[in-house]
């Protein structure tokens, strides 16, 4: 693929929507090669978290309270990291000149992700995200896709962790934001490797 991908993901105190957001990562690859990483936990309240949530995406309080920022602070450093890898030429509509944003990739990202990330710029109040939101590359999607075209044994299911293990990537750590990121990398480049 021509151009910078940023994998992203968030990992999450639950999957409603007014359950928080506690994790953010992502890594931009270009020509394949990881050429950028991102990591920050963000503080949050536990009470309106489910600790069921917490517990598979390694919740630990001591760290959290070490190393978690703000939301606010989350949502400008992944601003500045989009900024850094947005190579992906648009045109305004309303002023007709070009302008670049990141091109963004991950798994289950239309769904879930995005509209959280959404949420999360929205609510913040300076930052805008300089990524292309509206089309974004979604490796759930894409493997839907990869199996229903072709007379091959189907995974279980779409989880990144079940689709790792079909391409025989280890999928160590998946739930931490940034290892699930590196994972939907891979899972994305084993399904381009197994295109006919």
């Amino acid at each position: 693929m021509k151009g910078t991908t940023v994998y992203f993901d968030l990992e999450t105190g639950g999957i409603e929507a007014h359950q928080p957001n506690i994790q953010i990562a992502a890594i931009a690859l270009r020509d394949g090669v990881e050429i950028g990483a991102f990591e920050h936990k963000i503080r949050f309240d536990d009470s309106v978290a489910d600790p069921e949530a917490l517990a598979m995406n390694h919740y630990d309080a001591g760290v959290w309270a070490k190393e978690a920022v703000t939301a606010e602070t989350a949502v400008r450093a992944f601003s500045r990291f989009c900024r850094d890898h947005a190579d992906l030429e648009l045109l305004s509509k309303r002023t007709g000149r070009p302008y670049s944003v990141a091109r963004l990739a991950g798994h289950n990202i239309v769904s879930f992700d995005i509209p959280r990330l959404r949420r999360m710029f929205d609510a913040s109040t300076d930052s805008y995200l300089p990524a292309c939101w509206w089309y974004p590359l979604d490796t759930y999607q894409r493997a839907i896709w990869h199996f229903a075209e072709r007379d091959i044994p189907t995974p279980e299911n779409y989880k990144l962790s079940t689709l790792a293990a079909h391409f025989g990537l280890d999928a160590e750590g998946a739930h931490d934001a940034l290892a699930d990121v590196r994972l939907s990398a891979g899972v994305a480049h084993a399904i381009w490797k197994h295109q006919p």
